[in-house]
């Protein structure tokens, strides 16, 4: 990155921060963190960088040379945050005096060093990464706003702005983030990218970029509107993004108080519905089901679970759930079909998650890791890892653009349907609850204008044992028989797989599957018991 010799820039951005905007930024930054305090002294002292979802790699970011030796790419991108600005923002309340000014030079080498690598041609590292630059233009700008506002620390500002333009560095990433071709639209990205430049907005009101600012506030708008259905759910097709989504609801909902009301009134309308189907969502002790790519014992908070049957009923949305108990255990069951996104999505329409006595009996594969090329992480998206009807010699339709018709799903009087064109005809799978209360679930899958081609895959937990006798399948987990299911016997053919199973990023293990092969119907049942 080129080297200027500008003077001050910092001044030039802040000279118009008034009182308000400066407390609004303190109470969302209070600095008193204490995990980020242990993340960025065993930066400092150990040269121990912490990550999510991998190991501590060993790195000292005042000499790094930011070449690529293999790593993940979702390791990358964290890393290219430059994550040890935001450690010092979120635990400088925490810091003596000697501890602020040894982490501020730590952080101030660590930065110009980064800034003075020249990346290759063919780089691998992710530098100007979507998720990676909005990440890093959040830490950044929090990290130099807070050296503006201590005196104490001012000097290292000033240091870096000369001869490095801060000014210049920070326009750079806003100019980059606010270019069409890096603007990844209708995403979690995209909602991230707008969302720094125009919080970086409501700090400055810095004129120079007041195109910059009006064109965030417009995206970001767009990127609510389009991120949420109108009942309140997130559409990246995984729980777990829906809660982490959830997150930037709530906060900009606050956002008022900086007279941002085109953006916290419609925030504020749709934190409150996606808070009732995060309610929905949350399994009995409080974690969220593993669906999509949403990641096993992620605890969201514990609910009171209803005692009589009750049904969640988003189905607009793509979502109905069950929740209750039965035969005086605590029972859930979703049905899930929607394609409103292609981000996390997985070939999951029609899929069915039950949990009884909160054990997962018909699960989902989990995320793997974004390695996209991995056998299994294919197997994990695929209709292997979910308890989904699909279509003998079909190939599952990625392109949303290209179905013949969108997903649908109802509830009526004891009974969930559901219609799926992802095989590129018509499906439509059944859901029989009328005697759900007594443990008994009837399945019934039917493909339109078909003779033949009908296969079923259900996915089971983890440990669950499966042992097959005639026409039943009978699932057991910890050695106590939990579930029988039992399929037609005419010219029907089962069979049990071992697939791959994630419950942590990046660490895969197997779990039981069973195959049923009714590919001489169109039309197949199966009853589901629970003991």
């Amino acid at each position: 990155m080129a080297v200027t010799t500008q003077n001050n820039s910092l001044k030039n951005v802040f000279e118009n921060v008034n009182d308000e905007q400066v407390s609004f930024f303190l109470r969302e930054n209070a600095g008193t963190n204490q995990e980020a305090k242990d993340n960025l002294f065993a930066a400092i002292n150990e040269n121990s960088f912490k990550t999510n979802s991998f190991e501590d790699a060993n790195i000292d970011f005042r000499t790094f040379d930011w070449t690529s030796s293999g790593q993940d790419r979702n390791w990358w991108w964290q890393v290219q945050a430059l994550p040890f600005l935001g450690w010092f923002v979120a635990c400088r309340g925490l810091l003596s005096v000697n501890e602020r000014n040894l982490a501020a030079q730590f952080c101030k080498d660590s930065l110009v060093n980064w800034i003075e690598i020249i990346p290759e041609d063919d780089d691998k590292t992710l530098r100007w990464h979507d998720h990676a630059t909005s990440y890093r233009l959040t830490n950044l700008f929090n990290w130099l706003f807070c050296l503006w506002l201590d005196d104490d620390l001012n000097e290292f500002g000033q240091e870096l702005d000369c001869p490095y333009s801060m000014q210049g560095i920070l326009k750079r990433h806003i100019s980059w983030l606010s270019e069409d071709e890096n603007y990844s639209k209708h995403t979690n990205h995209g909602f991230d990218q707008a969302t720094v430049v125009f919080i970086i907005a409501l700090y400055t009101n810095y004129p120079i970029w007041k195109s910059f600012f009006e064109l965030a506030e417009n995206r970001l708008i767009e990127e609510i509107e389009f991120a949420y259905t109108e009942e309140g759910v997130h559409k990246e097709n995984s729980p777990g993004y829906h809660i982490f989504m959830l997150r930037r609801l709530t906060r900009f909902s606050k956002l008022g108080e900086l007279y941002a009301n085109k953006v916290s009134d419609k925030a504020a309308l749709l934190e409150e519905r996606a808070t009732n189907f995060k309610e929905a969502l949350t399994l009995v002790d409080g974690t969220l089901p593993i669906v999509g790519d949403t990641r096993g014992g992620h605890f969201v908070e514990k609910y009171d679970f209803p005692s009589e049957l009750t049904v969640y009923d988003y189905s607009k949305s793509g979502y109905v759930i069950v929740k209750g108990k039965v035969l005086d255990k605590p029972l859930y069951l979703m049905v899930k079909n929607c394609f409103d996104s292609v981000y996390h999505r997985h070939d999951d329409d029609l899929h069915i998650y039950l949990s009884y006595d909160n054990i997962d009996l018909l699960s989902d594969g989990g995320l793997g890791a974004h390695n996209e090329k991995d056998p299994r992480r294919i197997s994990l998206r695929s209709n292997e890892c979910h308890s989904v009807p699909y279509i003998l010699g079909k190939k599952a339709t990625r392109n949303r653009k290209t179905l013949v018709g969108d997903p649908t799903l109802h509830v009526s009087e004891g009974f969930i349907v559901a219609e799926s064109f992802l095989y590129g005809q018509k499906i439509t799978r059944t859901v029989d609850i009328s005697h759900l209360a007594s443990g008994s679930i009837e399945i019934t899958d039917v493909i339109d204008g078909e003779e033949k081609g009908m296969m079923e895959n259900l996915f089971f937990h983890q440990f669950a044992n499966v042992s097959l006798e005639k026409n039943q399948a009978i699932i057991s987990v910890d050695e106590q028989k939990r579930m029988i299911i039992t399929f037609g016997s005419e010219n029907i053919r089962a069979e049990t797989k071992k697939r791959p199973f994630s419950k942590q990023y990046g660490v895969y293990e197997s779990a039981p599957s069973l195959i049923i092969d009714a590919s001489e119907q169109s039309r197949h049942s199966f009853q589901v018991r629970l003991f």
